[in-house]
């Protein structure tokens, strides 16, 4: 053996590849990199379908206390507020609520599976409710927001608790329309597909080296 392929055998053990390696690898095994490579991109193609495109639309609604008639019972009642604003943002996250937008939106699916496409947020120190609805379409991501704040705003109607000792009452008031997105909210299909081809090029490139290497 050659002075020079000792020299190179001694640096593929400790990890370096020198160029004359990588382009002696890629003449030799250039069909096992377009393979890697084209299945890494058909790997990533499939996932896409498996995903689907998705988009997001946020909703807000805000809650109010009604009743006070001095600075003190205001202050009093914004805090209320903010108080019950934690409470309706757990409420929105239960079956009975996804149950609700069910019927409401007429759709065929399970509450349980409905859940996994909202989240529910509340922002710190505030009476807001924040809702996030993910869907196919656009349309169908802002009419699930816009309809998930309207049934949780009825359902904080019916809680005999939404009336405090003072006589101070709470609602829930939805702030105008759901965002309409405009972007997927999900990863492209060119991005994984972009991400699967990469990684099936490094792929090849690591068994043909490694291959050059066993075969010398």
């Amino acid at each position: 053996m050659s002075q020079t392929a000792n020299r190179n055998n001694r640096a593929y053990e400790r990890g370096e590849i020198h160029s004359s390696q990588l382009w002696g690898a890629l003449r030799q095994s250039w069909w096992i990199i377009v393979v890697t490579t084209l299945l890494g991109a058909a790997l990533g193609w499939g996932a896409s379908m498996a995903l689907g495109t998705t988009y997001t639309s946020t909703a807000s609604g805000v809650v109010v206390a009604n009743g006070g008639t001095n600075s003190t019972e205001a202050l009093a009642g914004e805090n209320l507020a903010k108080s019950k604003a934690v409470t309706f943002g757990s409420i929105s996250g239960t079956t009975s609520t996804a149950s609700a937008v069910i019927d409401d939106l007429g759709l065929n699916e399970t509450s349980e599976a409905l859940l996994q496409n909202v989240k529910t947020t509340v922002p710190l120190d505030t009476s807001e409710v924040r809702v996030a609805a993910t869907a196919p379409s656009p349309e169908e991501a802002q009419r699930l927001a816009e309809t998930w704040v309207d049934v949780l705003s009825a359902q904080v109607e019916e809680l005999d608790e939404n009336a405090d000792g003072n006589g101070t009452t709470v609602e829930l008031t939805r702030v105008g329309q759901a965002s309409m997105p405009q972007d997927p909210s999900s990863v492209s299909s060119s991005m994984l597909i972009a991400v699967g081809g990469l990684a099936g090029l490094l792929l090849g490139l690591l068994v043909a080296i490694a291959r050059r290497h066993f075969t010398r």
